[in-house]
């Protein structure tokens, strides 16, 4: 690599300010920022480093200057936005900036410095309320045939017809190879670039606001992929005592320099924030993220960004992925909580599903057949702890307040783990995830779907990843045949294989069941109407369930206005069970059938296996 010694003159540019205002802005400060002057400024931290140079691709070489609190800082001519350069800490060989912008030749090349001259026209935009989330979540590489940002927006319009108010996008965080689900990231400030420039990604989130959808990114901060990762030549960024299946962990409690690199990811949140303008960030596994100091980093988190939205005037949200309901996680931070606005709660996917396929187990818990699902319906849970508790099994007297909770039938992890991809009306029926998609949509709780949930997309999304390495692609494959060991692998498409990413892709919402997509357009329309009105909430539910005849009702009730959703689910094995009629007592239902997920039922009070009805009474269908 050839270097030229810098001879412009260099300006050492004021040291980070550890305090609050210090902290919200820091994400400014970090990696490669061209400035109005035509200078750029280059800021990396490395605390445990003797000298930092910045050596810019065929031209100069930079040398930093540290501050006390180990950032190495300098103000440079001569390199501005497109060109690319390497970060070289003492004598190791130079490597990506730790906060690079932008990998336009992926983890193992140059980074690029990146222009902030993109012109927004969202300018007016307000967001969404959590109470109107109906949130679509989708992997960019697979949602189109391209796999870019750009291709992404044509299809914005087909979410908006659907009826969904909110996208969620799997992780952008550059990965190793061509393609991969996102959670292997090791660049966490760098879009992807299979998908596009970084300004693509703006552009993708400026036209989701023009047509009214707020866009959540999903952000993986309790490891870092294992292919790409030079974290640990840079500093002390990975930690020595915990350790994830996945990858290193982020060296949050370390004895030395945790707090700068906590620094560094809160820094990482709130970049995604503001430079592009995201409205929320779901946090991957909190219950993942080692730290045994206190205040948790993930107090740290909830923390940060809620003072950079009021200091910003912006109203950003934060949602949790824990593996069971927390319910600290989603209480304010003022009331010992930390102040999350809403979190995953698998336990209704696990439940209908351990309904519906019986005896079969996509996660490490165990969900009862009936009696979980009632348990969920009723209460809003069945398993509950925290980041400092053991997880276990809740008998519950009180509902929780689900209007917090996201609930699914489908999702990245649920069709992934499946060892062949499969989505829920390929393992079940479609006639048996119509009647799931009533009960999802119709809860009090937010609703989110998988890309190509709405129209039966027959392509797989199985797990995929494109690593260099050949023994990380041993360890892959070993790893998923040990998990699924029932499946014949001789047969099937491994992850590391180019067809497990390309059968990934949805195809056109027109060659779908487009019967699904109208009952899922329906079921949406309404859901609306009566959460407007306000009659779908927590506080106007009533649930009644025949285990025995697999039946499970949902009934709101609020002044004059009534609603009722019947849905009969039983194992696939179980489907030529007889129908069973409504009977008067307890399953009286007013008002008028307005929805049915089968056609040709002559007997409106009659409900098939597999099978949901919607009522309602002549104010609530009005």
């Amino acid at each position: 690599m050839d270097h030229q010694p810098c001879t412009y003159p260099t300006i050492v540019p004021t040291m980070i300010d550890p305090d609050m205002n210090g902290q919200l802005e820091l994400h400014c400060r970090l990696g490669a920022r061209p400035r109005r002057d035509g200078r750029t400024e280059f800021c990396v931290w490395a605390p445990t480093a003797d000298q930092v140079r910045v050596c810019v691709v065929g031209g100069l070489d930079f040398s930093m200057v540290p501050d006390p609190l180990g950032y190495h800082t300098v103000i440079a001519e001569g390199i501005g936005p497109g060109d690319r350069y390497w970060i070289q800490v003492d004598d190791h060989p130079p490597r990506p900036d730790p906060a690079s912008r932008f990998q336009p030749k992926g983890v193992h090349g140059p980074s690029e410095v990146v222009g902030d001259d993109f012109r927004w026209t969202d300018h007016d935009w307000q967001g969404v309320n959590r109470q109107d989330w109906i949130i679509y979540e989708l992997h960019i590489g697979s949602w189109t045939a391209a796999g870019t940002m750009l291709a992404a927006i044509e299809r914005l319009d087909e979410l908006v017809e659907l009826g969904v108010t909110a996208v969620e996008l799997m992780p952008l965080a550059d990965a190793a190879g061509r393609w991969n689900w996102g959670y292997d990231g090791v660049n966490l400030f760098a879009p992807n670039h299979n998908y596009g420039v970084p300004d693509d990604v703006r552009r993708f989130v400026d036209a989701a606001h023009a047509r009214g959808l707020a866009v959540f990114l999903d952000v993986v901060y309790n490891h870092l992929g294992p292919e790409g990762n030079y974290l640990a030549e840079i500093g002390p960024y990975l930690s020595e005592q915990h350790q994830t299946v996945w990858g290193a962990a982020p060296n949050f409690d370390g004895p030395q320099h945790a707090e700068g690199l906590r620094q560094f990811f809160l820094a990482n949140a709130l970049y995604w924030l503001d430079e592009f303008h995201f409205d929320g960030l779901r946090v991957d596994a909190v219950h993942c993220m080692g730290d045994t100091r206190s205040p948790h980093i993930v107090e740290d988190l909830g923390r940060v960004v809620d003072e950079w939205s009021k200091h910003r005037n912006r109203n950003v949200s934060l949602i949790a992925e824990s593996n069971v309901h927390d319910s600290q996680m989603i209480r304010p931070i003022e009331q010992s909580g930390f102040g999350f606005d809403a979190e995953w709660c698998d336990d209704f996917l696990h439940s209908i599903f351990a309904v519906v396929r019986p005896g079969e187990r996509l996660c490490a818990r165990e969900y009862l057949p009936g009696t979980d699902l009632l348990q969920t319906l009723r209460f809003g849970y069945v398993y509950e702890g925290s980041l400092f508790q053991k997880r276990a099994r809740q008998q519950l007297c009180e509902r929780a307040d689900t209007s917090q909770l996201i609930y699914s039938i489908q999702t990245h992890d649920f069709v992934g783990n499946h060892p062949l991809g499969q989505r829920l009306h390929q393992v079940a029926c479609s006639e048996t995830q119509r009647a799931c998609a009533a009960l999802l949509l119709m809860t009090p709780a937010i609703p989110m779907l998988f890309m190509g949930e709405e129209f039966a997309a027959e392509n797989p999304f199985p797990f995929f990843v494109d690593f260099g390495d050949s023994h990380l692609r041993e360890s892959v494959v070993r790893g998923r045949k040990a998990e699924y060991p029932q499946h014949d692998w001789g047969e099937g498409v491994l992850p590391i294989d180019a067809e497990a990413f390309h059968r990934s892709k949805i195809g056109l919402r027109q060659a779908g069941d487009q019967r699904m997509w109208q009952w899922y357009r329906s079921l949406i329309a309404i859901r609306k109407q009566w959460k407007e009105s306000g009659l779908i909430c927590d506080a106007n539910l009533s649930v009644h369930c025949d285990l025995d005849k697999g039946l499970y009702r949902l009934d709101y009730a609020m002044g004059g206005q009534s609603a009722t959703i019947v849905a009969r689910l039983v194992p696939e094995s179980a489907g030529k069970m007889e129908p069973v009629p409504m009977e008067p007592v307890p399953m009286e239902i007013q008002g008028d059938l307005i929805l049915d997920s089968k056609e040709g039922v002559a007997d409106c009070r009659m409900i098939l296996p597999n099978h949901a009805k919607v009522f309602a009474s002549d104010s609530a269908s009005a």
